[in-house]
């Protein structure tokens, strides 16, 4: 009897300490927890206080005058680097310009723009769409994009090809891609006019003051659209006369449980491990849909815009999850808000001809929940037919989304002056 009584204390002593330990360990974990997550606070703050800096007016001008052509695209293409600093990290970015007036459709008379835009690419992705160029340009806009850091032409040997941490990363070559471009127009503007003016034209002065007030408008692409509704978001004390967004990367593409259960975790855990990777997710058949001699029409730098995605890593997976919470929480964009989007959505893993003429990349649903969520002047329209990049699907398609984009930024400049 009084050996089963030490056996039952023995297991009972021993069950006390586990629990004890389990306690221990639960403290030292949260507390650990709490601790990371106040110094991840703390930085983010930190963070915001530095992107607040106003443009350095000297590393500006350097950009300016150390253009060239581009070698991707060739003449008339420009670009001009970009080089920033954010949290200690060096980063370079490209601006690419369309020179005002160089579209076989231009209006030659035409030396004031009547606006500018800024294309922000997606995800694996780069400026090339020359088409989406001379129609902007035909319209009377200078056109520029932006190949993010790490990225198409600012991609450097030895760069984790599009990974990021912080979706805030791209602000600060942001910040510089607006002034530059606001820049380049300025100069051009002032020296032509200036060159051919009359005794009546206007002073020196007024034509600088009416060039740094042209129009500013901002069109980003998938991971572009979320990465410039997040900008604009940020900074409403710069005046933005429209957004517009293609098929913008508001949620991941997976089932319920993986995005409210699985992505959360992952979240998480990823604050400790950030580079630990997770492989390349997709299948290649949305660059099947795009590739001239595979399904599609269009040719690029494979190198550039590969048909698998690259290695990402789960700082990448949380930052693009935040991202996705601020949406959902709610955004106050004070400009005006186009998202275009196709009219269905295709994720199997086997190519079919469902990718030819729907997005293949992310649920058009999840798209409409999150704009829903941007701003009180937003307005969504369907693509028929859309690939995911709307200005890539088919003529049709893209006929009608470039259309209802022009008319939708001439709306905007016309409320803008207004004002």
């Amino acid at each position: 009897m009084k050996l089963v009584i030490k056996k039952r204390r023995s297991i009972s002593t021993k069950k006390a300490l586990l629990l004890y330990f389990a306690a221990l360990l639960f403290f030292v974990l949260s507390f650990a927890h709490v601790q990371n997550l106040a110094d991840v606070t703390k930085h983010e703050r930190e963070m915001d206080q530095l992107l607040r800096r106003p443009v350095n007016m000297d590393s500006l001008w350097k950009s300016f005058l150390v253009n060239e052509t581009d070698k991707e695209l060739g003449e008339p293409y420009k670009v001009y680097p970009i080089d920033v600093d954010y949290a200690g990290q060096k980063f370079h970015a490209t601006l690419v310009e369309y020179p005002f007036g160089s579209s076989p459709r231009a209006d030659a008379q035409d030396v004031f723009p009547r606006g500018i835009m800024l294309y922000v690419h997606g995800y694996n992705d780069y400026f090339f769409q020359r088409e989406m160029a001379e129609k902007a340009d035909s319209a009377g806009l200078a056109f520029f994009a932006i190949d993010l850091h790490y990225s198409g032409r600012s991609y450097r040997e030895g760069d984790a090809r599009a990974d990021m941490r912080d979706l805030k990363e791209y602000y600060r070559e942001l910040d510089y891609a607006i002034e530059l471009s606001r820049q380049i127009v300025k100069e051009k503007v002032e020296k032509e006019t200036m060159a051919n003016r009359d005794s009546t034209a206007e002073s020196f002065i007024e034509v600088h003051d009416k060039a740094m007030t042209i129009p500013f408008v901002m069109v980003g692409h998938s991971m572009g659209g979320l990465l410039t509704s997040l900008y604009v978001n940020d900074h409403p004390k710069n005046k933005f006369d429209a957004v517009v967004l293609n098929s913008p990367f508001f949620d991941y593409n997976f089932n319920y449980f993986m995005r409210k259960i699985v992505f959360p975790v992952v979240s998480k855990f990823a604050m400790y491990f950030p580079d630990g990777s997770v492989g390349s997710t997709g299948d290649p058949n949305y660059a099947y849909s795009l590739i001239k001699g595979e399904k599609g029409e269009w040719e690029y730098n494979l190198e550039l815009k590969s048909k698998e995605r690259p290695t990402q890593y789960l700082g990448w997976v949380r930052a693009i999850f935040i991202g996705h919470q601020r949406v959902q929480n709610g955004l106050r964009i004070n400009a005006p808000v186009l998202v275009l989007h196709s009219n269905c959505s295709e994720k199997e893993k086997e190519w079919n001809d469902n990718y030819t003429h729907c997005d293949g990349v992310l649920d058009v649903e999840h798209i409409k929940e999150g704009s829903a969520n941007i701003g009180n002047d937003v307005k969504m329209v369907e693509v028929q037919d859309a690939l995911h990049d709307v200005f890539l699907s088919k003529k049709p398609a893209r006929d009608f989304a470039y259309e209802t984009m022009f008319k939708f930024i001439d709306s905007a400049l016309v409320k803008s002056r207004g004002k």
